[in-house]
């Protein structure tokens, strides 16, 4: 059946005032502080198969499409760790999907790197998101987050991809699908429950910033998603 844009998302949303969030080609070595104050992101060239361990011979945890299925956006992951296995480099990143929090090994030769300094940290209790650059809080932004019987669930996460709305859309302008989902809700709006960063309009607009009333979306001005939606597919979205 087909689904739309609106509809692959169960979401949540944030806010910010800078004007340019991009990502760079990664260069030559970086040092130990600027890893700590960057993150490398893998844009995959082709579909590429996903290994237990750094090497052809282990077994496979399934394969990740070039692109996304919605929007045809590039996939881009996450990188955790970089080995050397037969003769050439794999790269230990995060997966998209179900089950949450999966990770696996890819051939480097398979993707583009690129580092990005931006990072978002949702704080669910204080109902908050705090905007990272290069190791540094540049925003704190009130939002709305999952009421208690539907939480926005803790975790290391990433943005997917970038889902333009419809002009009038209750999400606002943009939809920025996470690697998150829902541990309560398997379907939600016709989607399969996973979680966003997403603007607010009509009914939405009506909960206000600073509360606990999505179903594990969080909610921001629609002035600021315009700007987040400038943040590369691959930016880690922890949840804590």
């Amino acid at each position: 059946m087909k689904r739309s844009p609106a509809r692959e998302l169960a979401v949540v949303a944030a806010a910010i005032l800078f004007p340019l969030l991009s990502a760079e080609p990664v260069g030559a070595a970086e040092s130990p502080r600027e890893a700590a104050r960057t993150t490398t992101i893998a844009r995959l060239l082709i579909a590429t198969t996903v290994r237990a361990q750094p090497t052809a011979a282990s077994p496979q945890r399934g394969r990740v499409a070039a692109v996304r299925p919605i929007t045809r956006q590039v996939t881009a992951l996450p990188v955790l760790r970089r080995q050397l296995g037969d003769g050439e480099p794999w790269l230990l990143v995060r997966l998209p999907g179900r089950p949450v929090g999966r990770v696996g090994w890819i051939r480097e030769r398979n993707v583009r790197l690129v580092s990005s300094s931006w990072r978002i940290v949702v704080e669910r209790d204080r109902r908050r998101v705090l905007l990272y650059r290069g190791g540094r809080v540049v925003e704190r932004l009130s939002v709305v987050v999952g009421a208690a019987a539907t939480p926005t669930p803790r975790g290391g996460y990433f943005i997917v991809e970038h889902v333009r709305q419809r002009e009038g859309s209750r999400l606002g302008p943009w939809a920025l699908a996470t690697s998150a989902y829902s541990h309560v809700l398997q379907e939600f709006d016709g989607g399969p429950g996973q979680i966003a960063l997403h603007g607010r309009a009509g009914e939405l607009a009506r909960d206000p910033l600073g509360t606990a009333r999505s179903h594990g979306c969080i909610r921001f001005d629609n002035g600021v998603i315009r700007r987040l939606a400038k943040l590369p597919n691959g930016t880690p979205v922890d949840i804590v």
